[in-house]
């Protein structure tokens, strides 16, 4: 019995445990895509941000640079190293890819939504300010993205031989669809 509840306090702890909370962030802004620190391997980036109250929001999207031998150039994300989901190499320039944003929300659940194209390998950041009447910033949040090249990983699902019915199913799929 000691034993159950021992276990069951550890379980309870870790559940409950991984609550966080952000005293510079809007509790009732909240980033659903893509996942703050997340790598992704396209060349789009599809931002949806919830708010769950009334709420003024700006949406910025920059990109981080670094200055190698003289010049700006694009971040490595391969040596990037984090540390509690911050970045360890903060000497970055923010060059902003398209304009800012600005949405306001009359509901108490509303998303906003908004497709940025045509991105290269490279550290990007999402800043959300949440704004009050007045235009002025109150809370901000910042988010980062990886964007790397996507692998040219040719798969081919016809080159493995196989027996009996997946056999009979893969010639059925080559007569139907060619190699």
């Amino acid at each position: 019995m000691r034993k159950l509840i021992v276990v069951l306090t550890v379980i309870l702890s870790l559940l409950c445990g991984t609550i966080t909370a952000s005293a510079a962030a809007d509790p009732n802004v909240i980033l659903v895509n893509p996942a703050s620190n997340s790598t992704t391997f396209s060349n789009n980036l599809l931002i949806s941000v919830k708010l769950t109250q009334p709420k003024t929001i700006r949406v910025s999207v920059f990109e981080e640079k670094q200055v190698v031998n003289g010049t700006l150039s694009a971040v490595n994300v391969n040596t990037l190293t984090t540390a509690n989901g911050t970045l360890n190499n903060a000497s970055f320039t923010s060059v902003a890819v398209g304009t800012p944003a600005k949405f306001e929300s009359k509901n108490h659940l509303s998303f906003y939504t908004k497709q940025i194209n045509g991105l290269k390998p490279g550290l990007y950041r999402i800043r959300i300010d949440t704004l009050n009447a007045a235009g002025e910033e109150i809370f901000s949040r910042n988010s980062y993205v990886a964007v790397k090249e996507k692998a040219e990983a040719e798969v081919k699902i016809f080159d493995t031989p196989q027996s009996g019915t997946m056999q009979f199913l893969q010639n059925l799929l080559k007569t139907i669809f060619g190699d």
